[in-house]
């Protein structure tokens, strides 16, 4: 429940008790003044009058008013009470470097090797149930996502699944230099590739070249001079 709603339903409360303290805190019948009830009791001795139950009049219902600023249910204050503090969201990446391995020859891979290639390449299996390399910090280096749709792996059905392919995926800025982040996402996809017999493709799923990773190593090295702190 949100605070906006949690607050409409204090208001919403407020308002009933007044209107139940205005339609019954008054007693229909008139009493009898007290000096008269005092004399009837003692005319009639130490018997017992049986007396219908009525609810307190203005004067025996007098309670302590509230403080000033605070109204029923204490609904000022929890108003004015300050949500839970949130972490802004996190900036979209300025760039994304992609490549892929598919099977060969419209095989599938399966899930107990993938994971054993995984792991052999250095990854860990972590967030979102995709794998990671990450540094000493634990901060995410790159990551390794599924080819096949919904995109992450059942960590419980490793025996089970099987996929056309993954790819391999960099954000940036990372906690690495562009190109130390590339050099090991670069070496983890041709060990995987290797490892599974796949094949390593580029963001357009064309065969990755020299020609493609040269490029590639150009635009990450201008990315870092640009990143360099001005002399």
């Amino acid at each position: 429940m949100d605070i906006t709603t949690f607050r409409w339903i204090l208001i919403i409360l407020g308002v009933l008790i007044i209107a139940g303290i205005i339609l019954f805190g008054h007693p229909q019948k008139k009493r009898q003044p007290r000096a008269s009830r005092r004399r009837n009791r003692r005319t009639r001795g130490p018997q017992r009058a049986r007396r219908e139950p009525v609810l307190l009049d203005e004067e025996d219902a007098e309670v302590e008013p509230a403080p000033a600023g605070q109204g029923q249910l204490d609904i000022g204050v929890a108003q004015s009470t300050p949500s839970e503090p949130q972490a802004p969201p996190a900036p979209p990446p300025e760039k994304i470097v992609t490549l892929y391995l598919q099977a060969r020859d419209n095989h599938r891979i399966s899930g107990v090797d993938l994971l054993d290639a995984a792991l052999k390449a250095g990854m860990v299996f972590g967030v979102r149930d995709i794998f990671h390399r990450t540094n000493d910090d634990g901060e995410i280096i790159f990551s390794m996502a599924n080819l096949t749709e919904p995109g992450y792996f059942d960590k419980s059905a490793w025996n089970s699944l099987e996929t056309i392919g993954v790819t391999l995926f960099m954000t940036l800025p990372g906690p690495l230099p562009a190109i130390d982040a590339w050099n090991s996402m670069l070496a983890t996809s041709r060990r995987v590739a290797e490892l599974l017999h796949a094949d390593l493709l580029d963001e357009q799923h064309s065969a990755f070249t020299r020609q493609r990773e040269g490029q590639i190593r150009e635009e990450l090295r201008s990315y870092d001079r640009d990143k360099l702190p001005e002399s």
